[in-house]
């Protein structure tokens, strides 16, 4: 074996390898569905873990962030005796979230490192049965740049159906989504008589709810492998190269 085609092996077997990185890191990719944990109740300050990342339950504004009121739950959908006052959304039929009297929720990864959220499962979780349909607040998302900055969006919660119930929605964060975060709270706020959102809303205390599942989250690939991907580029790139070259010069041969 020449030294050049020696050369050009090990140069195969990197560019197979990087490729193969390539390929794998959408498969980094996970889904935070509440099922591994059993139902239950949340104070504020609790922390609830699940495919590697913290879940911290925050307590409504006004109690701050120390507060340990009743602020989440983790319930099932199946379960006909889960919401006994509150409306429970409908549509899902599996375990998950439910942030409860104005409290919201902070995701981290267990790791500390930066991630994405992509999509999420909503509804509106309504304070009591039979209110009319219509849409009555906003789900919050707040993701905390590496910068230190905050990038914050708003969605409008599903109008209820005729029974008083929020279905259950797929959002994709197209805008949100794009931005890797150290932490994302998730909340939420209801409409005032002016259109305006707002958790607390006076004479509305305790009455900002929402229900989540299925969050679509992504870590940032380790440093080695963008290095790794840009060398399997390259190495694509100079083999191709180096094919044009050898057709040219056999076109001229013949």
């Amino acid at each position: 074996m020449t030294f050049i085609q020696s050369k050009l092996r090990r140069l195969t077997a990197a560019t197979v390898g990087a490729l193969a990185l390539m390929s794998a890191v959408p498969a980094m990719a996970g889904v935070i569905d509440f099922e591994s944990i059993a139902p239950s109740i949340y104070g504020g300050t609790d922390v609830i873990t699940e495919s590697g990342y913290n879940m911290t339950v925050i307590d409504s504004p006004a109690a701050g962030p120390s507060g340990t009121g009743f602020a989440g739950a983790i319930g099932n959908g199946s379960d006909p005796f889960l919401c006994t006052v509150a409306a429970c959304p409908t549509g899902n039929a599996s375990q998950f979230y439910l942030g409860v009297n104005d409290g919201s929720l902070k995701l981290e990864r267990a790791d500390n490192r930066l991630f994405q959220l992509t999509a999420i499962d909503y509804a509106f979780l309504a304070p009591v049965g039979g209110l009319a349909s219509g849409s009555y607040g906003q789900l919050t998302l707040t993701g905390k740049l590496a910068s230190g900055g905050d990038v914050t969006y708003a969605y409008n919660f599903p109008a209820l159906n005729s029974q008083g119930n929020s279905p259950f929605q797929t959002l994709s964060l197209t805008g949100f989504g794009g931005s890797y975060f150290s932490s994302v709270t998730i909340g939420s706020c209801l409409f005032d008589v002016n259109g305006a959102c707002a958790n607390p809303l006076a004479g509305a205390e305790n009455q900002s709810q929402f229900a989540i599942d299925n969050l679509r989250v992504a870590p940032v690939p380790e440093p080695e492998t963008y290095a790794l991907m840009g060398l399997g580029l390259g190495l694509v790139g100079w083999m191709s190269r180096r094919r044009t070259r050898a057709a040219r010069a056999n076109t001229i041969a013949a």
